[in-house]
Formats: structure tokens, C-alpha cells, sequence
């Protein structure tokens, strides 16, 4: 059964990203970023339990301007406690990329696990809550975003937070039927691979057509390629981040 347990986290883990970062090159993106910008590990408290988290400063941060906010949230691979898991894949990597010149405050609150149920959903809250207190954010602009598992959390979270983010960006993530009518106040764009054997992409492409029918602004992109990672396109493309910039409350 451990083999067996081994072989599917494998699988998953070569499935969902080509690479993964690893805290030293986190440190290594951070070598030349001013004083108190760049990549950091931080510490919350979640239902009187100490959290860690990552956060993401812009090198070009003062607190005479109000800046925009993305939260992401992380597949069931990067789940635990270190906070330094839920930066290895997804945004923090294309960040890493374009770290001297990207213009988001970035939150990564981690999870224990999945996404599922209200204990997990205050995580992600809590971390925005902290985040907001300890510098200049422009509550207007306040992106949510997430992959897999990660990408269902968008869906629930914002569904239940709808006064909180400006906008929601799930990629190749799970169905959250129950909760397509309450999310109809906030402007999404789903992203999935047409090709992706772990999640299927139709189910991204009928909760977009489900929001739409209700009345809200869901948009749908099927990337053509193969596999569970659709987001490195995404991120680093930038049109995402440009598109956040357009969604303010």
C-alpha cells in the first residue's frame, strides 16, 4: 500500500509542475532586493494556533502608495507547515522571474491539506487579515488565485469571502457547484489544459457556463496542452496580472 501511495505522489507531483523552487533559491531571488521586499516566510495566528505563511514585497515598495494584492493558494502537494512548500510551485516561481520589477504584494497561506471546509478556508483569511495590517495594500485590488486543489479553494473561498477579493483566477481546479450562486459578484477567469488527464477541463468550463447563466462574469480559457500544469503559462505570460489591475471593487 506505501508503494502504492508512493508511486501515485509521484505521478502527481510529475503531472502537476515541471520544477519545484526550493527555499535556498527563494534566497537566492532575494540577494540585492532592498531591505524588508522580496520573498519572506511570516506567522499568523489561525484559531489560537501559530501559522506560517509566504509573502512576496515588491523590491519597489513604499508605503506612501497603496499596492495591489494577489493570495494563492497551493495544490494538496505543498500542503503542511514549513511555509516555505506553498511558494515551490505555482506563483512564487514565476515571481522568482520577474522579482525586480513585479508590482503585487503576494500571499501564500498554507494549509494543512486540501481547501475543504471553513477551519482551512480561515487560513488564507487570517494571512490577508496580517497582510493588510502590515502594509500599504490597495483593498480595492485583491486577486485570488490558486492551482489543483488549490484551484477548487478559489472557487470556495471566494464564494464565501466575496466582499474581500476583487477577483478570481482558478486554475485546472476542481467543481464547486454548490456555490456557483454566490459567485456571481466578482469577475473570474478560469484557466485549464485541454489535455489534462487528473482534472478534467470540463468541469472548469461548466462552472464558468453555470456563474454565467446565474449572472455573473466568468470567463473560460482551454489551454492547448497536455497535463495537469496550466498555470507556469499563465503566470508567466503576465496578461493575468494586467487583467487583476482592470477588476477593482
Amino acid at each position: 500500500m506505501k508503494c502504492l501511495i508512493a508511486l501515485t505522489l509521484c505521478t502527481l507531483s510529475m503531472l502537476t509542475g515541471c520544477g519545484r523552487m526550493s527555499m535556498g533559491q527563494l534566497t537566492q531571488t532575494n540577494e540585492g532586493a532592498p531591505t524588508g521586499t522580496g520573498f519572506s516566510i511570516k506567522t499568523v495566528k489561525v484559531d489560537g494556533e501559530d501559522r506560517k505563511y509566504g509573502v512576496f514585497v515588491p523590491h519597489s515598495y513604499n508605503a506612501s502608495k497603496r499596492w495591489p494584492v494577489i493570495v494563492f493558494l497551493h495544490g494538496v502537494l505543498e500542503s503542511g507547515s514549513d511555509g516555505t512548500a506553498c511558494m515551490a510551485v505555482g506563483l512564487a516561481p514565476s515571481i522568482a522571474k520577474v522579482a525586480a520589477n513585479f508590482g503585487f504584494i503576494a500571499v501564500f497561506p498554507q494549509s494543512t491539506g486540501d481547501w475543504v471546509g471553513d477551519e482551512r478556508l480561515r487560513i488564507p483569511v487570517a494571512c490577508l487579515d496580517q497582510v493588510q495590517k502590515d502594509y500599504a495594500t490597495d483593498t480595492a485590488h485583491v486577486g485570488l488565485t490558486g492551482l489543483s486543489n488549490g484551484g477548487y479553494g478559489v472557487w470556495a473561498l471566494g464564494a464565501r469571502y466575496p466582499d474581500r477579493f476583487s477577483c478570481l483566477a482558478p486554475m485546472a481546479g476542481y467543481t464547486d457547484y454548490d456555490d456557483v450562486p454566490k459567485l456571481t459578484r466578482i469577475p473570474i477567469w478560469c484557466f485549464h489544459n485541454s489535455g489534462d488527464f487528473l482534472v478534467s477541463p470540463g468541469g472548469s468550463e461548466e462552472m464558468c457556463k453555470r456563474i454565467q447563466a446565474a449572472g455573473g462574469n466568468a470567463r473560460f480559457t482551454k489551454l492547448d496542452g497536455m497535463g495537469h500544469n496550466c498555470w507556469e503559462e499563465v503566470y508567466d505570460g503576465g496578461d493575468l496580472f494586467k487583467w487583476m489591475l482592470t477588476t477593482g471593487r
